[in-house]
């Protein structure tokens, strides 16, 4: 039977943007080809950054008879239920659906909290579509998946690698998959993240952070990761600025 090895990798900033602000991030992130968006989602689908967002805003209007608008409301339930209590009252009551679509210049809302990244490995783009999911395949079977994530937990970057394999594996091997084979694209793409995090418009401080990571097998056992793992990502990340 398949056993699944998992790893992840929390890295917590300490507090949750405003929300404006997550907005403008992503915007800044998608200048440096890191997209964020949903786990079956294609990027090229999303909005980033200060852009023209169309809205459709749908309202129900009563009127008599054709002239006389009485009022409007938002739900058709409500427009139904209205038309047919003050329908014996009032003469040809009846009610409209009214559609109205604006535009305006506003701060684009990531539709998710997946990273699309589109950096090179040897010359080919590293981010493919698994099973329809966003991740990073890679030769040994390990995919990884890479999460911005900004809630009541603060914000967070969060890698998760998956391996799967026949039997059960030594944990030198499972350090060379789940390790040594992610180690250069988690820096790249974690210097990549908070040189954004950076700039001054967002002061957030990307050395004093809170790092979870663990190795989770469907057997439920749990695994922290070492001292030297951590440190090993943190300078990967160093590597690429």
């Amino acid at each position: 039977m398949a056993i699944t090895y998992q790893r992840t990798m929390k890295i917590n900033y300490g507090r949750k943007l405003a929300d404006l602000d997550f907005k403008k991030l992503c915007g800044e992130l998608s200048k440096k080809d890191i997209f964020v968006c949903g786990n079956y989602d294609d990027y090229s689908d999303n909005a980033y950054g200060f852009t023209e967002v169309t809205k459709n805003k749908v309202t129900y209007v009563i009127h008599s008879n054709n002239e006389a608008n009485i009022m409007s409301v938002s739900y058709g339930a409500d427009a139904i239920a209205i038309v047919e209590g003050l329908g014996h009252i009032i003469d040809g009551l009846e009610y409209e659906k009214v559609s109205t679509e604006t535009s305006k210049k506003e701060w684009a809302t990531p539709e998710g909290s997946y990273i699309v990244f589109l950096g090179d490995k040897d010359g080919v783009n590293i981010n493919l579509h698994n099973w329809g999911e966003n991740g990073i395949e890679y030769d040994n079977g390990a995919i990884m998946q890479i999460r911005l994530q900004n809630g009541y937990e603060g914000l967070r970057l969060v890698f998760i690698i998956n391996w799967e394999v026949e039997t059960i594996q030594r944990k030198d091997k499972i350090e060379e998959a789940m390790v040594q084979a992610v180690m250069a694209d988690m820096g790249k793409i974690q210097g990549i993240i908070e040189g954004r995090m950076n700039l001054k418009k967002f002061d957030i401080d990307t050395e004093d952070v809170e790092i979870d990571c663990h190795f989770d097998a469907k057997t439920e056992s749990r695994s922290e990761c070492t001292p030297d793992i951590i440190k090993q990502v943190r300078d990967a990340r160093r590597g690429n600025e």
